[in-house]
């Protein structure tokens, strides 16, 4: 048996215990200069603010550094890979406290895990649908997900038309993996809203805003900053 829509609920944006996501990325500026773009993310994906600061007014003045890091403090690092996360703290490394490097290093989510997060759940909830039908003799219909979760590139390919609307090439970096991890949340809601229509899912438990591992590494994060004001 299916509900119906108004029957659900699945919190939007606001997600108890968990702060978000920061976006770091190294690229080019409106005048080709080396730039840092930062960018701050709620735990689904929605952007709450964006500095784009030149490597050349940095060195001059890191405390303008410091000041954006400590606006971003207590969330997870997002990006594609651990690698590109590692690139871009390591041409921080100058400019920040060794602590406040060593708190970003500790709390970081790539995009593949997080969409292997959803396929998983994905998977468990069909074969509870398998194991249902089996039960009951009913003729169940599988589980239909409004989008399928697609692989890195094909988000990348998608996140990438954000770009279009980016003021310099950094920003277009930083807009794009925004793009994806509120596309990547969104494909997770699609899939709890699926879930919870069937009413002999529920036992698996409320609709829940993110994945559990996903959610535990934001929640783990706060609180657990050490970042410099000035």
């Amino acid at each position: 048996m299916e509900a119906s829509e108004n029957e659900l609920s699945i919190p939007v944006d606001y997600v108890p215990g968990a702060r978000g996501h920061t976006v770091l990325a190294v690229g080019r500026d409106t005048d080709g200069r080396d730039a840092m773009a930062m960018w701050r993310l709620s735990p689904t994906g929605r952007a709450g603010g964006a500095w784009v600061e030149r490597f050349d007014e940095v060195e001059r003045e890191p405390e303008r550094l410091i000041r954006v890091m400590s606006m971003l403090q207590d969330r997870c690092v997002v990006d594609w890979d651990s690698e590109t996360i590692e690139g871009v703290l390591a041409r921080l490394a100058e400019f920040l406290p060794a602590e406040t490097l060593s708190d970003l290093r500790a709390h970081i989510l790539v995009v593949p895990e997080l969409l292997a997060e959803i396929s998983e759940h994905r998977a468990a909830y069909s074969a509870a649908v398998e194991q249902q039908r089996a039960r009951t003799k009913s003729k169940l219909a599988p589980l239909a997900w409004p989008t399928e979760v697609p692989d890195r590139q094909e988000l990348i390919a998608w996140a990438s038309r954000a770009q279009s609307t980016a003021a310099s090439p950094v920003a277009g970096t930083a807009l794009t993996l925004t793009a994806a991890v509120a596309r990547t949340a969104q494909l997770w809601q699609d899939t709890e809203q699926a879930r919870y229509r069937r009413t002999y899912l529920r036992s698996l438990g409320e609709p829940q805003p993110l994945p559990p591992r996903w959610l535990a590494e934001l929640r783990k994060a706060v609180g657990s900053s050490s970042v410099v004001s000035v």
